[in-house]
């Protein structure tokens, strides 16, 4: 795991690249390494998780010179392919993943892509043909951000590395300041940032002369949800329970690969309670186990503290609760805004259990994100279909639609909450009813009063409605509830809780490793996907467990999320007062950077 630069096309300036490997320290503190020519600058600061030595430091040669890496994420079946690549009559200096990126695309260019099982975004040199390949992972858990200059282009970890060279212009994207107001993050590829463009998941591009040449998306995992087979072929509850299962011990025991401990992030909800159980049945006792307490929630449903522990107990691992007050937050503020690349609503609760696994010594850590989205754990899996249903019915019967309307624009008025009214339009359509679901503020620039008049059609064509709406496919679905895990994958998982677990644990120098966020799983499970939405209190993930099952105190609790009182700590001081003041306005404003 690592954070790193490369340029393209220009002569740089040392002190331009200097800067940027400062910046990138906190996601590398383990060394430092650079290497330049024609035009050319690799740089990277590494966190040495497989193969500690320094023979596996970064920028990394080939074994005949003609490549050089830069690489940040994990690939977890890297045995596999170093074993492939040693019987190839390859000899190999390392026992890194790096190495055997690098190994692999010496003998099979792009081609090796589909062979990596991890999180990944990497740079490759040609020295020969003078081009450069990068590619990125097909969720997007690892980022790589494109700068566009006046003689080239630069490729880093973070947007504020970029920055940080002051070659990369700060001009603001307009379309992203609206998109974030409504939503609290920003979609790819877009950025905070005009100049700076994210490559998307799941793409790789050549670049020559300072010019990316060609962008192909080598990976879609759209796919999945798109070929999930509704064929009349019947599973039994067993037959599922047994899938899921082999799934996901296989995850679980594929992200355990590290050279150092590995953590865990625990809340009161199934997901991490389940990663506890696989860890330790995978032979990993000494677990140490991290829970964040807000003194705000003490003795209250979103206190995590009582469930986690009653978890870390079950099985026997370490467990420590770091405590944050308001007086903590304050005074973590301008350090927290600084460790955000771009603004973010959320997070918060990641720095700071990263924050702690740092203080432990920990350098990676397993995370349950991505349990809800593969396992229709959201509360909005009911909701949204109930939505849709109820209109559906209220639609066919006379007047009543007319009377329900304006009644909601009445409510819309009374509270001041312009998407009241606009429930029985976008709530005909998956995509409508979510994005009412999950926007946080209903923006001008996505809604025109004068030209929509109840008309769904221009809504759907609607500028920011597609901008939104971009990476996911629209082939249409039988189940409500698989294209809301599709759209909740695909936009939700991607922009705002891979991003900010990443800016979030990096800070800390802290790996974050997701095991339920993993093609090979999605791939593993896609004949029984299906079914999985039918399934109260995800049953089959928690029948992965062998020797011990969940306390049913766990089993049965509310689900509440990873939630934190920071948004009632920044509203309630703010002296803006209006009811449309929203957090992401707070964050777009706070910080001068933004």
């Amino acid at each position: 795991m690592c954070g790193f630069i490369a340029s393209f096309g220009f002569n740089f300036k040392e002190k331009n690249f200097k800067r940027a490997l400062e910046n990138l320290s906190r996601r590398g503190p383990d060394s430092e390494g650079k290497w330049s020519e024609d035009k050319v600058f690799l740089g990277s600061r590494r966190l040495a998780i497989i193969d500690l030595k320094k023979r596996a430091n970064q920028p990394m040669h080939s074994l005949c010179s003609r490549y050089v890496l830069v690489f940040n994420g994990a690939i977890y079946n890297f045995l596999e392919l170093r074993d492939y690549l040693l019987a190839k009559g390859i000899k190999l200096r390392t026992y890194s993943d790096t190495e055997v990126i690098l190994e692999l695309f010496a003998l099979e260019a792009e081609k090796m892509l589909s062979k990596l099982k991890g999180m990944f975004a990497f740079v490759i040199w040609d020295r020969v043909k003078k081009k450069a390949f990068a590619a990125r992972d097909p969720y997007g858990i690892k980022p790589l951000y494109i700068g566009t200059c006046k003689h080239g282009l630069i490729l880093a970890s973070q947007v504020k590395t970029l920055l940080s060279t002051n070659l990369i212009s700060k001009e603001y994207d307009v379309d992203s300041k609206s998109l974030f107001r409504i939503l609290g993050f920003i979609i790819e590829p877009d950025t905070w940032f005009k100049n700076i463009k994210s490559l998307k998941a799941g793409n790789y591009i050549w670049i020559e002369k300072g010019t990316i040449i060609s962008d192909v998306k080598w990976h879609d995992i759209n796919k999945y949800w798109d070929n999930i087979s509704l064929t009349n072929q019947k599973y039994s509850k067993k037959r599922i329970y047994k899938e899921v299962k082999k799934a996901v011990v296989e995850t679980v025991k594929r992200h355990l690969t590290s050279d150092v401990p590995v953590g865990l992030f625990l809340s009161s909800g199934i997901d991490s309670a389940v990663l506890a159980g696989l860890m330790v049945e995978n032979g990993h006792k000494s677990i140490t186990a991290i829970t964040v307490s807000f003194n705000d929630f003490k003795n209250t449903e979103n206190d995590e503290v009582v469930g986690a522990k009653i978890i870390a107990k079950h099985f026997g691992i370490n467990h420590y609760v770091y405590n944050v007050s308001k007086k903590d937050f304050s005074n973590d503020m301008p350090e927290i805004l600084l460790a955000m690349d771009q603004p973010s609503i959320d997070g918060v609760n990641t720095w700071y259990a990263s924050k702690a696994a740092s203080k432990l010594g920990l350098k990676v850590v397993f995370s349950g994100v991505g349990g809800d989205e593969i396992f229709f754990g959201y509360r909005l899996f009911k909701q949204i279909p109930f939505l849709i249903k109820t209109i559906s019915f209220i639609s066919k019967i006379p007047g009543l639609i007319k009377f329900i309307n304006l009644f909601l624009i009445l409510i819309s008025n009374i509270k001041n909450n312009i998407r009241w009214r606009y429930i029985l339009i976008w709530g005909k359509t998956v995509f409508g009813a979510w994005l009412l679901k999950r926007s946080i503020f209903i923006s001008k620039n996505l809604i025109d009063l004068k030209n929509n008049n109840n008309n769904s059609k221009y809504f759907i064509n609607n500028f920011f409605y597609k901008k939104i709406f971009l990476n996911v496919s629209q082939k249409p679905t039988k189940s409500i509830k698989l294209k809301l895990a599709q759209i909740e994958s695909i936009i939700y998982l991607r922009n705002q809780l891979l991003r900010d677990s990443d800016w979030a644990s990096m800070h800390h120098g802290v790996e974050l490793r997701t095991p339920f966020v993993d093609v090979s799983l999605l791939n593993n499970l896609k004949d029984v996907l299906f079914y999985l939405q039918f399934f109260k209190n995800k049953t089959p993930l928690i029948s992965s467990l062998t020797k011990k099952e969940l306390p049913k105190s766990i089993v049965v609790r509310k689900k509440i999320g990873f939630d934190t009182p920071v948004r009632q700590w920044i509203l309630g001081s703010t002296k803006n007062k209006s009811k449309n003041y929203s957090w992401a306005d707070w964050m777009r404003t706070v910080s001068k950077i933004y």
